[in-house]
């Protein structure tokens, strides 16, 4: 069950919001509530939750300094905001901050709890996103597991490196080859300025970031098709975005077709 926490200056506010919302059927649990900034904040800290819905004025600490904090510490957090009439300008910042939805005062139990089913349905579709690629990275080290029990690591990767950050790099790129992986996310992965590993990568492995990246794609396309897996879903696990860019890439080094390549005539 989702964790959420109720942050309002007016004790009324608080309770109805208590009692009216059908919390247990939205499956979500109320756990925790504050009437200022300060004591919000303390409870979020403690509590962890998902959902947050605050007030955007509240003595110690308003409701935008505290959505700022909290999403600077929990940054996947669903905020909704209550504002009053003419508060215009601080919804703007609230929304610019990330908060999912605002409300204006008074607030009612059927516009809560619509705003609350939109954050359960966020929250749900990032877990499903994450699970789906928890799998596929899953599946990435399977891959790479059999690679190496059939004798394909060598071929793949060459000579292991003696450098553990251009080592940790080439791991990195295993992982999320499915992505549009550029030097400088990996450089910033291993804490090494892009230009320095640039360099010692190719003094290690021979060859440029780039030109691994590329051979390192292709030969797990050309294992993906053997299984016989479609085109377009080598494509994206190979981080491939576009069918024909990952066509002319696979050709130029392969000398065939994907196609080709998996239904040889």
């Amino acid at each position: 069950m989702l964790k959420a926490v109720v942050f309002d200056d007016e004790y009324i506010v608080i309770e109805a919001l208590r009692t009216l919302i059908d919390w247990t059927g939205l499956g979500v649990e109320l756990v925790g509530t504050a009437g200022d900034g300060i004591t919000a904040l303390e409870v979020f800290r403690q509590e962890r939750p998902d959902i947050v819905l605050t007030d955007i004025r509240m003595p110690g600490m308003d409701g935008l300094q505290l959505i700022q904090e909290i999403m600077r510490e929990a940054e996947d957090t669903c905020c909704i905001v209550f504002s009053g009439f003419n508060e215009f300008e601080y919804v703007k910042q609230a929304i610019q901050l990330g908060v999912i939805d605002y409300l204006e005062k008074p607030i009612t139990d059927v516009s809560v709890e619509r705003s609350l089913h939109k954050a359960v349905g966020r929250i749900l579709s990032q877990r499903e996103t994450m699970e789906i690629r928890r799998k596929w990275e899953e599946s990435q080290r399977e891959l790479l597991a059999k690679a190496l029990l059939d004798g394909q690591a060598l071929k793949i990767f060459g000579q292991m490196p003696k450098s553990s950050a251009v080592e940790r790099a080439r791991t990195y790129i295993v992982q999320h080859v499915n992505r549009d992986l550029s030097l400088q996310e990996v450089a910033d992965h291993v804490g090494m300025n892009a230009a320095y590993l640039s360099v010692l990568f190719k003094e290690e492995t021979g060859e440029t970031y780039i030109k691994f990246l590329t051979r390192y794609r292709m030969e797990l396309a050309k294992m993906l098709l053997r299984k016989g897996l479609k085109v377009n879903e080598v494509s994206e696990r190979v981080g491939y975005h576009t069918y024909r860019h990952f066509s002319e890439v696979f050709k130029k080094h392969t000398g065939t077709t994907p196609g080709q390549f998996r239904d040889p005539t």
